[in-house]
């Protein structure tokens, strides 16, 4: 298993606080298109599996991937640790290809859900698209893709804050995130500075990190969900209430296989 502070264990506790809250919204946007009483979902880019344990706590099977193998191996861990390795996984698989690889069992899906921007780490359309038509060929008839993403305004956006803390133990992790939008719409790279502080018992110490977001508007979103062989159906807050999407604004799109 990991250490008790890699960078897996850092990154779930402080995104950890509020996972049980963000998956009551998940399953109430989930039960508007299946009755199922168990539900089997994937999460693309799971990170340290946090949603998958609560989900599979819940009763359902869920399946997640992402290619960091220490996120892997902490999210597998956990489960193991729970208990609910006979309803959740993680694996070691890529975004834009992961369909062919998917163990016996798990080739088919009610429900699949990529929240808070994690899919605005595919570098460009070419990648989005082959990951939206990786989902779909894996969606069961009436599935949905429920993907969280921000959109771009170019040229309004300005500068932006946000902090994140988290307390697990004898470890306290704080994170200021800056993002910084681009300067020309032509770009569509957003920068994001990441400071983190984690304190425990032995000490305190700093980690920073710079990384970029792909931009979309929603014209650029809705013409690639479209080419995908996708449609975007409805769009949600975060608790499951239908809402309208605005530029600049986060809200979760409903996609379905057409």
């Amino acid at each position: 298993m990991t250490s008790l502070y890699s960078d897996a264990s850092v990154y779930d506790i402080l995104h950890t606080p509020g996972t049980a809250a963000e998956v009551d919204g998940l399953l109430r946007i989930a039960a508007l298109y299946s009755n199922k009483q168990q539900l089997t979902i994937l999460e693309p880019a799971c990170g340290s599996g946090r949603y998958l344990r609560v989900l599979a706590n819940r009763g359902h099977r869920a399946l997640g991937f992402d290619l960091d193998q220490g996120m892997v191996d902490y999210a597998n861990a956990r489960l193991d640790k729970g208990g609910l390795t006979a309803l959740a996984r993680v694996l070691k698989l890529k975004m834009e290809d992961f369909a062919t690889d998917l163990p016996r069992g798990w080739q088919q899906f009610d429900f699949a859900f990529n929240p808070i921007n994690t899919i605005r780490h595919l570098e460009s359309d070419e990648s989005m698209l082959a990951h939206l038509r990786e989902v779909r060929s894996v969606l069961r008839k009436g599935g949905v893709y429920l993907v969280g993403l921000s959109l771009s305004a170019p040229p309004y956006e300005q500068p932006s804050e946000d902090i994140w803390e988290g307390t697990r133990g004898g470890c306290h992790v704080k994170q200021l995130v800056s993002y910084l939008p681009p300067e020309s719409p032509r770009v569509r790279k957003e920068q994001v500075l990441s400071h983190l502080t984690i304190t425990t018992p032995t000490g305190t110490r700093y980690a920073d990190s710079t990384y970029w977001l792909r931009t979309y508007t929603l014209r650029q979103w809705r013409t690639l969900v479209k080419t995908s062989g996708m449609e975007l159906t409805d769009t949600f807050d975060e608790t499951g209430e239908q809402t309208k999407p605005a530029e600049p604004g986060y809200c979760l799109f409903a996609l379905r296989p057409i």
